[in-house]
């Protein structure tokens, strides 16, 4: 019982003493280890009239607990051959003998005095060197540090206390730091599982009022001016998404099929790829937020669809379809896309993305812009598709979808390396998407000799050597001065550059293209030939990659 009250007395004592150390008073010298103070006495007494005067000095005769503090013994006691006296005095015991150090708190250090007996020193008679009667200790500077001699012998002393102010932390023995480390466990471990408890029944709680609630109606879900539709009204206005009313992507992607609502009028659906893990309310909400970005050059939601798992988008249906079809996979009947026609799907597109990123609080981050997601109207303006659909797909199927065979296609370093996505992805993206329009080739394409080859391992080598309309596509008849196509691969290089924060804003890559408008138009008007160079506008914007 005991020991139980000195070892939470010593923990007391350690949660009460401070950091700082104080000072030794006057005559006393610092100790190696900044906490005890020594003093040495030149009077020559017996062991007890020396422990008796350290205590008028407020110590106890020196106990050596260290290699170091031996040492530090020694060289106060240097100047006597005889040796000092220290707190050292051995004791019979039901054990045998032991040594205890006079202030009865520091411990026995066995490792720092080798040797079974000691060696002692019987000057004033004979002894036994195995059973010592009355032996006390001596510091000297011999062969042997620290001796054994009849305690009534006379010899100089070293006093010993500890620093005024301080806590003498080597009292507190091991056990007592295992107390304090369990003590804290149990605090840490009960603070964690109150937590957790805690976390767990407010869970619980929400999950039985939920139960409780009946679920409001999906209509009550989206706003009043959309539809919900079923899954049967959707396959019924799709021909059970038949073939032929697919407008793009696939059934491994989902897909976007065209639809004939029974007022005549048509829509494009967007099949999602199932998810269990989001459930129809947050499918709801996510869809709400997206129904309240309006803006010409966005394509406008119309209703939504959830069953067990299967999500669709119901879209407005713009006349001329994606972009992708236009530069890639021309309409039958089509023509192709002229020099304005791109210009104008290129500023038109600029128009909606920067509505999202300086518009709408807080700022939207498309993260799909490509050609596909780029449905033009029936004066070739670009809406852009798909905003906010990154909620609904998976990291790993949107990575899946647009790296392509190695190359980065539309997805921006950032992403590449850090899985990073701000507005400045949006404007790499763009940028990609703008070449793509000005050349007709897609962002990787199959190359015998290489295998594939990125659009800007095609173009960078013209550019390099200025051969700008070669980089137009051949289908372009109207070709435009060149110029007008420096500017427009300059405004390209600029979006696409690798630092982020030196891309351009979209709503500057809009001004730029509304000034390459102009003068197209201009141009046209003066019916000056389409082939001939001409001074070019300043563009702030730089040209290496």
């Amino acid at each position: 019982m005991s020991r139980v009250r000195s070892s939470l007395a010593c923990v007391a004592f350690l949660f009460l003493c401070v950091s700082a150390y104080g000072a030794c008073p006057v005559g006393w010298k610092v100790g190696p280890d900044n906490i005890k103070c020594f003093m040495y006495i030149g009077n020559s007494l017996s062991w007890d009239r020396s422990e008796e005067l350290c205590q008028n000095y407020s110590g106890h005769l020196a106990a050596l607990t260290s290699v170091q503090e031996l040492g530090f013994a020694q060289s106060l006691c240097s100047n006597d051959a005889n040796g000092c006296w220290v707190g050292g005095r051995g004791f019979n015991s039901t054990s045998g003998f032991i040594w205890k150090w006079s202030d009865n708190l520091s411990s026995w250090n066995g490792s720092v005095f080798p040797g079974e007996p000691f060696h002692f020193n019987c000057t004033n008679g004979p002894c036994q060197s195995n059973a010592p009667t009355d032996s006390c200790t001596l510091v000297t500077n011999g062969h042997v540090a620290l001796v054994g001699e009849r305690c009534n012998s006379s010899h100089k002393l070293i006093c010993m206390r500890y620093q005024e102010n301080t806590c003498n932390l080597k009292h507190c023995h091991e056990e007592y730091f295992i107390i304090l480390a369990v003590v804290s466990g149990l605090i840490l471990f009960t603070t964690l599982a109150v937590v957790i408890w805690l976390l767990a029944f407010r869970r619980s709680k929400k999950r039985r009022r939920s139960r409780k609630i009946s679920c409001p109606s999906d209509a009550a879900l989206v706003p009043p001016s959309w539809k919900v539709f079923t899954n049967e009204e959707l396959r019924s206005i799709t021909k059970n998404f038949s073939e032929g009313n697919r407008l793009l992507g696939d059934a491994k992607t989902g897909g976007t099929y065209s639809g004939l609502l029974p007022d005549g009028s048509r829509v494009a659906i967007k099949r999602l790829r199932r998810s269990n893990l989001q459930r129809k309310k947050e499918f709801y909400s996510e869809i709400g937020r997206v129904a309240k970005l309006h803006h010409p050059n966005l394509v406008a939601l119309k209703g939504c669809c959830y069953d067990h798992g299967d999500r669709y988008i119901v879209y407005e249906f713009v006349a001329n379809g994606p972009l992708d079809r236009w530069l890639h996979h021309l309409p039958r009947g089509g023509r192709s896309l002229d020099w304005v026609m791109r210009m104008r799907v290129a500023t038109t597109l600029a128009q909606g993305i920067a509505f999202l990123h300086d518009k709408v609080k807080p700022h939207v981050v498309h993260r799909d812009i490509r050609a596909s997601n780029v449905l033009l109207d029936e004066e070739f303006g670009a809406h852009l598709m798909g905003v906010g659909l990154s909620k609904f797909v998976s990291w790993e199927a949107m990575h899946e979808r647009m790296v392509m065979a190695g190359t980065n296609g539309y997805l921006a370093p950032e992403f590449m390396y850090r899985n990073e996505l701000t507005t400045k992805s949006d404007v790499y993206s763009f940028g990609v998407l703008l070449l793509e329009i000005v050349s007709g080739r897609r962002p990787a394409q199959a190359i015998d000799s290489v295998g594939w080859q990125s659009i800007f391992e095609w173009a960078t080598p013209l550019v390099q050597s200025h051969r700008y309309l070669e980089l137009l596509d051949p289908q372009i008849l109207d070709v435009p001065e060149v110029g007008v196509v420096q500017k427009v691969v300059d405004l390209v290089y600029s979006c696409t550059q690798h630092v982020p924060s030196v891309r351009p804003r979209m709503s500057h890559v809009v001004h730029q293209l509304q000034q390459l408008g102009l003068r197209v138009a201009e141009h046209s008007r003066s019916g000056t030939s389409t082939s001939a160079a001409s001074p070019m506008l300043p563009l702030e914007l730089e040209t290496a990659r």
